[in-house]
């Protein structure tokens, strides 16, 4: 079973186990096994209740012929036949796709079927039968993905006498008598008369018993549809060298074989012998030996090589390796809905654009190759008639080739690196459907690599899913969180701005919007979102300190020293609103703020709580100092803030640091009229 489906925590890490279960269902899909583990189906008889109440029934699967292997989906219960007892139409996911499982039981009890004219979904009939009640009711779908027969039916005793029949019609609350029933017929009842009336059944035409399911063959040809490009992959030439599979701007038929395989040999031979006219044709054919892949490579040149020389075979050969076949086992994924091991032979033939056009399960002759390199031109309409395994008409052409399949394959086997590259070769398309289709891929990829913490290529691709989707509230707030994570706030502000105006509410990116305003020198736009968020939790010391830090910043200093002070009350070891406090404290020049002695204070405060000096914490102190007349002491001070902030490399404020110094060294105390540093 998969998990419930995270709708209320819809992150990338929340998704994660829901969207893994769906893909081993699909994986479960692909590969033709059973959903129910080959469970065998299951009948019930109610035996009714025992003495002490408890209900009873009893397994009768066998003997009803009910317990077939089949991985049962739907039931629809009708008396199809119309003999009084009731059938059973049951489709499954495997073969056989839909069963009839007639009711054949042999029993001296009898029934009344009654059809009930007109809107009738939702009325109620109840029978009086030997003094004992039978309701029935009129539904619309029973049970999973099912609609049962519109016929209401009684299953009545041998002896059945129907002593009151009523009907309630959907939106009345009394019952209306019905008259006429008999049991052993069938009735129909329009709403408004009372007088049931007899029913004759027609006759059914014979059913014939399925055919028998054919095994599958090994051997295929395979059109597609929608052809989509070919991985980018690679294959061993006999020196070693790793050569890339698509270079020609030509089909290529791609071959797998074996030294081993005597069909392999019959082929080969047969396409030697026609090469003339498949060259005439433009077609490459590049024929990859799987003999033992895991085996060193000069004992795979030896076995190979001397295999070629004794059948006098010319055909360009390398060998496959590892990488390779599992780049094909993931295109091979993508391109069917049921996967099998492919048996060898088998052929891909790609067209001029690298597209998988047609694929071959066994052997293929150099007639068929021939037939088949003239259709790759072919028109659209040309090549969904080809793939369809019978005839009929297209009420929808099939959908325009997307890469989200392949990439969903790659992400099963873990590789979201691939499936970002082959995004990134995607050609895509006009239709707004492959628009979105391609989004989604490479939003799914970006939540993969973002699990895996490689969260800079996560960010390409998230970018990449909002360009091709940019109304996708999620995509945005996924790459605006990444993009904040790792400092680069002038690109994440037009993300969360956007992000906070489709949800409001949201605390989380109100606060990251608000931290890169300030970041990217925008304190006057971050203030409003830091009122919000002080009034929402007023509890919360951080949001009083980036308030505070803020309007410092925005030239409110009185309005900043109310948020630092309360940011400061609650989280009493906070040196940024320590340091924040003493610097407006000590360097303001309205009278009525500064506060020299206080100053001091805060600032000494500040580098307790930092544990170890730091350069802007020292900077701080010395204008406190200063601002108390202690001028050796801040030039001494500022002196030490001036070689940690060069140490650090931070050229910034030791040129600030420095200008400060050279007042207190002429006995001057540092102002800042406006905005703080």
């Amino acid at each position: 079973m998969s998990s419930q489906s995270p709708e209320a925590n819809r992150t990338p890490n929340a998704s994660y186990a829901y969207r893994k279960a769906w893909k081993a269902l699909n994986t479960m899909l692909e590969e033709g096994r059973s959903y129910s583990g080959y469970e065998r189906n299951s009948a019930f008889l109610n035996l009714g209740a025992a003495a002490d109440g408890t209900p009873r029934y009893a397994d009768v699967s066998g003997a009803c012929g009910l317990d077939t292997l089949d991985d049962g989906r739907s039931i629809g219960v009708t008396d199809w036949d119309f003999d009084g007892r009731l059938d059973f139409w049951i489709t499954n996911r495997t073969a056989p796709r839909l069963r009839l499982q007639q009711n054949r039981s042999v029993t001296k009890n009898t029934f009344v079927g009654i059809r009930l004219l007109g809107q009738a979904i939702g009325a109620r009939v109840r029978l009086t039968v030997n003094g004992k009640p039978h309701v029935r009711t009129v539904r619309a779908g029973q049970g999973f993905l099912a609609q049962s027969s519109a016929w209401l039916h009684f299953g009545l005793p041998q002896d059945a006498t129907i002593t009151r029949a009523e009907v309630r019609w959907p939106g009345q609350s009394e019952y209306q008598a019905i008259e006429g029933l008999r049991a052993g017929q069938f009735f129909t009842l329009t709403k408004g008369q009372r007088n049931a009336q007899a029913w004759q059944a027609p006759q059914q035409p014979i059913l014939h018993d399925a055919k028998p399911i054919t095994p599958p063959s090994q051997r295929a040809r395979i059109v597609m549809a929608s052809p989509l490009p070919f991985p980018a992959t690679s294959y061993q030439s006999f020196r070693g060298e790793a050569r890339p599979l698509l270079t020609h701007a030509q089909p290529m038929l791609v071959n797998l074989w074996a030294t081993w395989c005597h069909p392999c040999l019959t082929e080969m031979q047969e396409w030697n012998a026609h090469q003339a006219a498949l060259n005439d044709a433009g077609l490459h054919i590049l024929a990859l030996s799987v003999d033992d892949v895991d085996a060193p490579l000069s004992e795979r040149q030896q076995t190979v090589q001397r295999f070629l020389n004794k059948h006098a075979l010319t055909l360009e050969t390398g060998l496959a390796t590892t990488d390779f076949l599992e780049t094909l086992e993931v295109a091979g994924r993508a391109l069917l809905d049921k996967f099998e091991t492919l048996p060898i032979p088998s052929s891909l033939l790609i067209d001029t654009q690298g597209r998988a056009a047609f694929l071959y399960k066994g052997p293929v002759s150099s007639e068929q190759l021939l037939q088949d390199v003239a259709k790759l031109g072919a028109p659209d309409e040309a090549r969904h008639l080809a793939a369809a395994h019978f005839p009929g008409t297209w009420m929808e052409s099939p959908w325009p080739a997307t890469p989200t399949v392949m990439i969903d394959k790659f992400m099963s086997f873990g590789k979201p690196t691939a499936a970002k590259r082959y995004l990134d070769t995607f050609t895509s398309s006009t239709d707004q459907r492959a628009q979105q289709d391609l989004s989604e891929s490479y939003y799914l990829v970006a939540n993969e690599l973002r699990i895996q913490k490689r969260e800079l290529e996560a960010i390409r691709a998230y970018e990449r899913a909002h360009a091709l989707a940019p109304h996708k509230h999620l995509v945005r707030l996924e790459l605006a969180t990444l993009l904040f994570k790792h400092r680069r706030y002038g690109k994440a502000v037009p993300h969360l701005a956007a992000s906070l105006r489709t949800d409001l509410g949201n605390a989380n990116t109100r606060k990251m919007l608000a931290l890169s305003l300030v970041q990217t020198n925008r304190s006057p736009e971050a203030v409003p979102h830091f009122e919000i968020l002080a009034q929402a939790t007023p509890g919360d010391g951080n949001a009083h300190l980036w308030l505070g830090h803020s309007l410092k910043r925005a030239g409110q200093p009185d309005k900043a020293l109310i948020h630092l002070r309360q940011a400061l009350r609650i989280l009493p070891n906070a040196e940024l609103a320590a340091n924040e406090l003493a610097w407006i404290l000590a360097t303001s020049t309205q009278d009525e703020i500064r506060n020299p002695q206080e100053a001091l204070i805060f600032a000494q405060r500040a580098l307790e709580s930092a544990g170890q000096p730091r350069a802007g914490i020292l900077d701080t102190l010395a204008a406190a100092q200063a601002a108390n007349g202690d001028f050796a002491a801040a030039a001494k001070t500022a002196t030490h803030a001036l070689k940690l902030a060069e140490a650090a490399g931070n050229a910034t404020l030791a040129n600030a640091v420095q200008q400060r110094l050279i007042l207190y060294q002429q006995r001057q105390p540092y102002r800042e009229p406006s905005a703080g540093k």
